[in-house]
């Protein structure tokens, strides 16, 4: 008996990763919502531990504070809220160098817990106060502000480790040393009865007002987040209408007012157009042109994007492909060739399928210069576009493609660039009109 096939994997997991995998926009919209998230929960551990630090000073100021361990205590105290403002702007300036910032929203929550358990821990254990009164302690009413902060993260997971923590060592805490007696509490509270007058209130008021500050800062960021991913969206889906498709991911405010003030930038062009189109038009029902022309652009399309290329525009049964745009590369010229000879690869292919009769037949031009590049019109009609000589002298190249009877011709300056030389040889008596500048026109050996 044969041994049984395995069972097919679960495409679960591969749907969930496909689902939560974000575009370039999207995540860089991420990143920068955590660089600004961290600054902003460092800043607002800072004021934070200021208010209260203030609060304490004023509280314990004109009072007589005759016990000993009160004055520990407060001293304490004081001393953790200067660490905790501390940590908070070296949260804040590591936030804005931009260092550590997966793990430092971890390290920050855990050295908040680390402060307020280690005062809570000295009061246990160094001054004898009894871990079941940790609440009456003001430094655990630090405990929802910096659970505040921790939300400005926008991390699930985070928030409850931070609650995890918190609750873990406040049970433990609770729980050690021995059970006490009602008239033990009597006596242990009795001794911090100066935690509960109008000064140490006034602290807790101090503190609920910090939390509240804290949680405004949440909302507003969300608010912001919110806004701000709406209005991107919207615009690059009211710019895509008329935009390539390969500069929607570099479509935020900053790119776009770059695109619309244009600059000069020097790429790689490539011009194709099919050969006696008006033969099939003459010959096709419209149904069938239709179909005909639909599949030349997706082969058209196919070459572009296999080597990055962006197609500016289709007329009709041409089309120009940029190379070098929105992001040059010493790869440009390399990159147009091989698109060139893979389209009439493609082609050919295509031919050999369908058997058309005549057969499908392309001129591809390729030239390599500087163009002007930006988006032009207005909000009801823009269009990007590329201008200059060296558009005009590459769509001539293509044109002299049929005088010089080869599929390919290119220009010296993308031979050379490409570093194939040696491959091209150049066609003479090749007249390109309209073409100021003389051009060396090449073709492949």
């Amino acid at each position: 008996m044969s041994a049984p096939s395995s069972a097919p994997s679960d495409p679960q997991p591969e749907r969930r990763r496909k689902r939560h995998r974000l575009d370039n926009a999207t995540e860089r919209l991420v990143k920068e919502a955590e660089v600004l998230a961290l600054r902003r929960a460092g800043l607002a551990r800072v004021v934070a531990a200021g208010l209260l630090l203030i609060g304490v000073l004023a509280a314990v100021s004109g009072v007589r504070i005759s016990n000993p361990v009160a004055l520990r205590q407060i001293a304490a105290v004081e001393v953790t809220l200067v660490l905790f403002g501390l940590a908070g702007w070296c949260e804040a300036w590591l936030a804005s160098r931009r260092i550590a910032i997966q793990t430092l929203p971890v390290v920050a929550a855990t050295v908040d817990a680390v402060l307020i358990f280690g005062n809570l821990l000295y009061g246990h254990v160094v001054l004898g106060i009894p871990g079941s009164l940790f609440a009456a302690s003001p430094i655990a009413w630090v405990v929802p502000i910096t659970m505040a902060a921790t939300a400005i993260y926008y991390r699930p997971r985070l928030q409850l480790y931070v609650a995890g923590l918190y609750a873990v060592g406040f049970l433990v805490l609770g729980l050690s040393g021995e059970a006490l007696t009602i008239a033990e509490r009597r006596t242990d509270l009795a001794a911090l009865a100066g935690l509960f007058g109008e000064s140490a209130n006034m602290v807790r008021v101090i503190m609920v007002v910090s939390a509240a500050l804290i949680l405004v800062v949440v909302a507003q960021q969300g608010r912001f987040l919110l806004d701000r991913a709406v209005r991107e969206t919207t615009m690059r889906l009211h710019l895509v209408r008329y935009l390539p498709g390969e500069l929607a991911p570099i479509l935020t405010d900053q790119a776009f007012a770059s695109l619309r003030a244009g600059r000069r930038i020097r790429i790689t062009l490539l011009f194709v157009d099919m050969r006696a189109s008006t033969t099939f038009g003459e010959t096709m029902d419209p149904a069938r042109l239709a179909i005909f022309i639909t599949a030349f652009r997706r082969r058209v399309i196919r070459a572009a994007a296999r080597y990055g290329g962006m197609i500016d525009k289709f007329t009709g049964d041409g089309a120009l492909i940029l190379f070098g745009v929105p992001t040059e590369s010493t790869s440009d010229a390399a990159r147009a060739l091989e698109c060139g000879r893979t389209l009439l690869t493609l082609i050919e292919r295509w031919n050999a399928k369908r058997g058309f009769d005549p057969a499908v037949r392309v001129g591809i031009g390729i030239h390599t210069g500087e163009v002007f590049c930006g988006v032009v019109g207005d909000e009801s009609r823009l269009e990007f576009t590329v201008l200059g000589e060296t558009v005009n002298q590459c769509a001539r190249i293509e044109q002299a493609t049929k005088a010089a009877d080869a599929p390919l011709l290119a220009s010296r300056e993308t031979v050379e660039s490409a570093g194939e030389i040696d491959a091209w040889v150049e066609v003479e008596n090749v007249d390109l009109p309209g073409v100021t500048r003389p051009v060396c026109v090449m073709r492949p050996v």
